[in-house]
């Protein structure tokens, strides 16, 4: 049973999806407001927040950033309060994670305003019993993956055999494992003062979330996984995601409405 009160997300949504520039979308909207099946990706994102009890979002803008404020406003539609903070320039998902550190002081959830997951219950417990039963800094959800191509445009991640977080290799040319890192993340707010350590990575000049939770997992053995086996995860970081995630929830929704309609 978990014991901790996660009222605060993090939502790093300034990215651009060079990526994924062949959708003619990236051109007007920012990468997470590109829709799937009539929401855009951030919705989802925040209607998963709302499953770990999150009450208070800082949503990390830049590019095209009024299109995510417009939308969302304050929140209030969503049943949740909204912040916007804005990264000026492209650093990084840990630099844009650190510009909330004025604002936390405990442990809070970050997904990235790219990830769709379709949450079970259990997973969403899971994620959070993991923190509080090892004391964690960092956990990360992760998913196993059989498609290589996904594992060398995302995360590997190698885990021991108490899925503690030995190492992360960021978009690997060999995938050392078939463990897949989500962007779905549940961090102690001491997380800030590791990014405040970090080097920009070579050649994007980025500081980068893989390297900060690396430190966390070799310097202070922290950093846990926990593996989604009931859920489903897509990181949309190119166009074959785009289209697997709208495939996905379409699938769910037409499920939806057969069952509606033989009730």
């Amino acid at each position: 049973m978990n014991t901790i009160r996660l009222k605060y997300g993090v939502v790093p949504a300034a990215g651009k999806g060079t990526r994924i520039s062949q959708l003619k979308y990236t051109k007007i909207l920012p990468k997470p407001m590109l829709p799937i099946v009539g929401k855009p990706i951030l919705e989802y994102v925040i209607e998963n927040l709302k499953l770990f009890g999150v009450k208070e979002v800082f949503i990390i803008v830049g590019y095209k950033k009024e299109t995510i404020m417009d939308y969302f406003e304050d929140g209030s539609a969503w049943d949740i309060r909204i912040e916007y903070v804005e990264q000026k320039e492209p650093l990084g998902i840990a630099h844009a994670i650190y510009l909330a550190k004025d604002f936390i002081s405990e442990p809070f959830v970050t997904i990235l305003g790219d990830d769709i997951a379709i949450f079970h219950r259990t997973d969403v417990e899971g994620i959070v019993n993991t923190f509080v039963s090892n004391n964690a800094w960092v956990v990360e959800a992760v998913v196993e993956e059989l498609d290589e191509e996904k594992l060398r445009n995302s995360c590997s991640v190698i885990l021991d055999q108490d899925n503690r977080i030995l190492d992360i290799v960021e978009k690997p040319l060999y995938p050392p494992s078939r463990w897949r890192g989500t962007g779905i993340y549940i961090f102690d707010s001491r997380i800030f003062s590791i990014i405040e350590g970090l080097k920009p990575s070579p050649p994007r000049n980025e500081l980068e979330i893989t390297d900060a939770i690396k430190h966390v997992a070799k310097r202070f053995r922290k950093a846990h996984a926990y593996i989604m086996r009931h859920s489903i995860n897509v990181n949309v970081n190119m166009y074959r995601d785009y289209i697997e995630a709208f495939n996905i929830i379409l699938k769910l929704r037409q499920n939806e409405l057969i069952k509606v309609r033989t009730m």
